[in-house]
């Protein structure tokens, strides 16, 4: 018999990595231990539209393999009453960066057309004039168009150094040259019979050899907004692509350092830093983008920290170190009409409880490539406790009693 408990802490291997539901305007302790430890803080807020976002989630073994149904949920609320109120949060956000940062450090504010100029001023303040690197314009071709002014279809991406001592490797985000010819530059061929353009100015020769990589500038006009069937999508409002975020984290960090994403959302800026080695540590006041960003991450040296959910009855087997999956009993208003209890579940972890936290043994998560959820786990070792997130990314923890 399974008891429903409470477990707000799960910890996947030794649990060095972190993503944690709670706000930035009050830090939790596990996040404010962090200071002084960041080489990147990257942070996405809400950009002050009046908007109240939504997601999209599949549900069920049909929803991810087909793409429906998928339930719309809430994700977020751009709903601030005033700018003021607006700008506090963004005063918070800019100052716990600079607090979480090391010495060689750097802070991406990911902005708007909305609030970039009162945000760069304000940066200018908390990190000095002299610590401003770049204002990265990110454009992109997406949603409609304007006749009463130019098309605003660019985001703005403030960078900000912690210290004179900065750490930043242009070199590792090289871009390929491309075929097009320079009309306004002659072309040559070196006695190696390498292909080069050139342009003469004040006497002097400029190469620029075809077979060289050109390097970005503060105009990035090659990285597209996720159309609406990439399998890069999780359903998450306002979701920024993965090859923007290595891009913007590739030059600032080695293998081995932290990255840390105070409104992580769907956990783009997580993913990129696990896929480059990084440490991480997300934050979100939303536990329902927690399990979205969990989904997309490794099981790996990971402490989750989040609110269990409400009441539902877990249909579940043991048998010594195997598990068998039957489904969570649950109801939720966005589920379609007529719901199973293993559609009803987007994954679900086995293992132990100890003083109040789970430590995961094994783990399936549905996705587009293994739509199809997996009833039997078999553990390493003997374990007496699942955990479960249901469809509408609700977690809940379980007990044999």
């Amino acid at each position: 018999m399974f008891e429903q408990v409470k477990a707000e802490r799960e910890v996947f291997g030794n649990g060095g990595n972190l993503l944690v539901c709670g706000s930035v305007m009050k830090l939790p302790d596990e996040i404010r231990a962090l200071a002084g430890k960041a080489q990147c803080v990257y942070v996405d807020p809400p950009f002050m539209t009046g908007e109240k976002f939504m997601r999209r989630r599949p549900y069920g073994e049909k929803g991810w393999k087909t793409g429906t149904p998928a339930p719309r949920y809430p994700a977020y609320d751009d709903l601030y009453t005033s700018e003021k109120q607006y700008l506090r949060l963004l005063r918070r956000v800019v100052s716990v960066a600079k607090l979480l940062l090391n010495e060689t450090g750097v802070f991406y504010l990911h902005l708007d057309w909305r609030m970039a100029a009162p945000a760069r001023l304000m940066c200018d303040r908390e990190f000095g004039k002299t610590r401003f690197l770049n204002e990265i314009i990110w454009a992109y071709e997406s949603g409609g168009r304007a006749k009463k002014y130019f098309s605003r279809k660019h985001d703005v991406i403030l960078l900000y150094a912690k210290s004179k001592d900065y750490f930043f490797d242009l070199t590792r985000v090289p871009l390929p040259r491309g075929d097009g010819r320079r009309n306004h530059m002659a072309r040559g061929r070196d006695e190696q019979g390498r292909l080069f353009s050139y342009i003469t100015s004040n006497g002097k020769e400029y190469r620029y050899y075809d077979d060289e990589p050109v390097y970005p500038g503060d105009v990035w006009n090659d990285i597209s907004h996720l159309q609406q069937r990439d399998p890069e999508r999780t359903g998450y409002a306002t979701q920024k692509p993965l090859k923007l975020l290595e891009r913007l984290l590739l030059p600032v960090t080695n293998p081995g350092d932290l990255v840390v994403d105070l409104c992580c959302g769907s956990g783009t800026a997580l993913e990129a830093a696990q896929k480059l080695d990084c440490r991480f540590a997300g934050l979100d006041l939303n536990p329902e983008a927690v399990a979205v960003a969990l989904n997309r991450l490794k099981p790996e040296d990971l402490t989750v920290i989040c609110p269990c959910g409400g009441k539902a009855e877990l249909l579940a087997e043991n048998e010594g170190n195997r598990f068998r999956m039957n489904g969570l009993e649950v109801s939720h208003p966005e589920f379609p009409v007529r719901t199973t209890p293993l559609d009803n579940l987007e994954s679900w972890e086995t293992g132990v409880i100890e003083d109040g936290i789970f430590v995961a043994d094994q783990c399936f998560r549905r996705s587009f490539r293994y739509p199809e959820l997996q009833q039997d786990l078999k553990t390493e070792k003997p374990v007496s406790a699942v955990m479960t997130t249901d469809a509408a990314g609700i977690r809940r923890a379980y007990e044999i009693k």
